[in-house]
């Protein structure tokens, strides 16, 4: 999604950049996408624990360490600040917005559930239950049809599931603040920050310190603010200060209560917030193969798990159960996910994002509505 944008002083950006255009967003995307997967691969045996006396240490720190997800939610909130506020949130704006994200999120979620599903049958008498689950039933599979598997009590059908659920309730949330603004509000209330920030602080004194909320939203809510306040600091106030009160607010919360899921949302944040502020997260970095894995990094998400199971149980047929062969193993599951990813983003989520499109039409941009009315 594009829309034209006030650029900072401070910015060597045009403003004709679009969100999917900026190059830094990209990298930390490609970034993540590639940690998350490892992280998992460090997780679920049997492929880690035969490589052990090889790479012990490494899937150790991977394991205990290496969970990117923060990256995700910073940028999340950016690019859908940049991506949304520019535009009209009138109440048939919100209703094509809730079929355009299921869309974009849900319809390639579905088509990863049946890849995991696949891997199961493969792998379920080769592989521990920690890795295949129970037997899938019908009601679970209804509850992840509507991102309430967490919710309702169901076991997720594969991991990372639980961000995409997440991620759709964080989007409807943003989505009805903007409808707030330019619904009852009329445009003059600011509701995404006016709401936004006294949800943070209670979110990060009480919600986000209790993991049984960790199915909601409101959980996750300050590391997503996080790039709401990036935008705001950088493309309307034009001022740093909002953006390093957040900040404060975030070392705040970690002398509260020590989390590193917060210093991670805050090194991100700083270093999106200096490369758009700067201007030089427009432009860097230009290299083909990491913004190609950047433009893949939600397929990569989806599918690397799948693979996983299935190159973990056949491993486990074949009984190639030495430290080197699993090494290779790891390596090769990677390798398999970046081209069933790089297929996925052509026939799945490209496909999907476009039907999205074409179900729910954007709304115009507030600028031309404010134009045609004067």
């Amino acid at each position: 999604m594009s829309v034209p944008v006030v650029v900072s002083a401070n910015s060597n950006l045009s403003p004709k950049t679009p969100a999917d255009t900026r190059y830094f967003v990209i990298g930390l995307r490609a970034v993540a996408a590639v940690v998350i997967a490892w992280h998992h691969f460090a997780l679920y045996p049997p492929l880690k624990d035969w490589a052990a006396p090889v790479l012990g240490h490494l899937l150790d720190w991977l394991a205990e360490h290496g969970r990117a997800t923060q990256v995700f939610f910073v940028v999340g909130g950016y690019v859908m600040a940049l991506s949304m506020s520019g535009r009209d949130w009138r109440l048939p704006a919100l209703g094509r917005y809730v079929v355009r994200r299921y869309c974009r999120l849900g319809l390639p979620y579905l088509a990863a559930m049946v890849l995991v599903g696949l891997a199961y049958l493969y792998g379920r008498d080769w592989l521990p239950e920690e890795v295949t689950g129970a037997p899938v039933t019908v009601p679970q599979v209804l509850a992840h049809l509507f991102f309430l598997q967490a919710i309702l009590g169901y076991e997720h059908l594969s991991a990372g599931f639980w961000f995409i659920c997440v991620n759709f309730q964080l989007a409807l949330v943003y989505a009805a603040s903007l409808w707030l603004r330019d619904g009852p509000g009329r445009g003059w209330i600011d509701a995404p920050l006016l709401l936004g920030w006294p949800l943070a602080v209670f979110s990060l004194f009480h919600f986000n310190l209790n993991p049984d909320w960790d199915s909601w939203w409101l959980y996750f809510f300050p590391y997503f603010f996080m790039g709401i306040v990036i935008h705001h600091a950088v493309h309307r106030a034009r001022s740093p200060w909002s953006f390093w009160l957040y900040a404060l607010l975030l070392v705040v919360a970690m002398g509260f209560e020590w989390r590193w899921r917060l210093l991670s949302a805050l090194l991100v944040g700083m270093v999106l917030w200096h490369g758009e502020w700067r201007g030089w997260g427009a432009s860097w970095p230009r290299h083909k193969a990491v913004l190609g894995l950047g433009r893949i990094s939600f397929s990569l998400f989806l599918v690397h798990f799948p693979v996983l199971v299935f190159v973990g149980a056949l491993w486990a047929r074949l009984e190639l159960d030495s430290p080197e062969l699993a090494v290779l193993a790891l390596g090769l599951t990677f390798g398999l996910s970046l081209v069933l990813a790089r297929l996925f983003y052509r026939w799945v989520e490209l496909p999907a994002a476009a039907l999205g499109r074409r179900l729910g039409r954007r709304g115009p941009d507030r600028t031309a509505v404010a134009a045609a009315g004067a």
